[in-house]
């Protein structure tokens, strides 16, 4: 939950519409064969052929931008994020090589596969050390890039990361999560305490930092105080599935 979620990406249904994918992407996009409804393929259709009829960088642009926002919508992020690094090699600024990288780095969040999983992380530090090239001193660049080494064979490269970032912010939030959730993986269930009690006195309101604190307090046998934090995540609006697991926890615990 706090660092690189395990979600299963949409199944495919027939594998017969595993070609008009490959056909919306160049050889070097890393996009897999997926299912795509009926209203993607035909928006992707009719973006194709826009595609080849413009005539300047800014037609290719808008629709680059269209073809990606149409794959994001189907949680093909490794998709949507080829065009828009198409996007940021037309027009290289901070933001478009961010969103580019942003992107990226969701496709490596819900990469199932090994082979999924490294290319996603090759094109989200691609597109991060862009941005950290333009603006080195981008936290939100360089955190998330600090993540892509979590599952390296250098994983304390990303605590070292993080912990410049806090040297430049000690309140950025993201990196104080981060740090909590690394903890959590190494089962240092005191120190990851430490750092969601740090993001609440930041923002109280924070339910990812309430979540993380609730669950390492189970692992410290800390059961009440645990309880009372899910309860209070409960009074908030929060969607059903975060809302099944949290009560699901709260009858779990003895």
């Amino acid at each position: 939950m706090y660092s690189r979620p395990k979600v299963v990406v949409k199944d495919e249904e027939k594998a017969g519409k595993e070609q008009t994918v490959q056909q919306n992407n160049s050889k070097d996009s890393d996009s897999h064969a997926v299912h795509l409804s009926e209203e993607a393929e035909k928006s992707l259709s009719k973006l194709n052929a826009d595609l080849k009829a413009a005539k300047d960088n800014s037609a290719k642009t808008t629709i680059y931008n269209q073809i990606a926002e149409v794959f994001s919508k189907e949680s093909v992020f490794d998709s949507a994020g080829h065009y828009l690094v198409k996007i940021a090699e037309l027009s290289p600024t901070e933001a478009n090589w961010e969103r580019a990288g942003d992107t990226y780095y969701q496709a490596y969040s819900l990469a199932l596969s090994g082979n999924k999983i490294e290319q996603s992380i090759e094109k989200t530090r691609f597109c991060y050390n862009k941005v950290l090239s333009l603006d080195p001193q981008n936290l939100h660049a360089k955190t998330n890039l600090a993540m892509t080494y979590v599952t390296s064979d250098s994983p304390m490269t990303a605590i070292g990361m993080i912990r410049e970032v806090l040297d430049t912010d000690p309140n950025y939030i993201p990196a104080l999560m981060s740090l909590g959730a690394l903890s959590m993986q190494s089962n240092q269930f005191e120190k990851a305490a430490g750092r969601f009690n740090q993001v609440l006195k930041i923002n109280p309101a924070n339910t990812n930092a309430k979540l993380g604190l609730a669950y390492s307090l189970i692992e410290l046998d800390k059961k009440d105080e645990a309880r009372e934090i899910f309860n209070d995540v409960l009074k908030e609006d929060i969607d059903k599935v975060l809302r099944d697991e949290v009560t699901k926890t709260l009858n779990n615990l003895k």
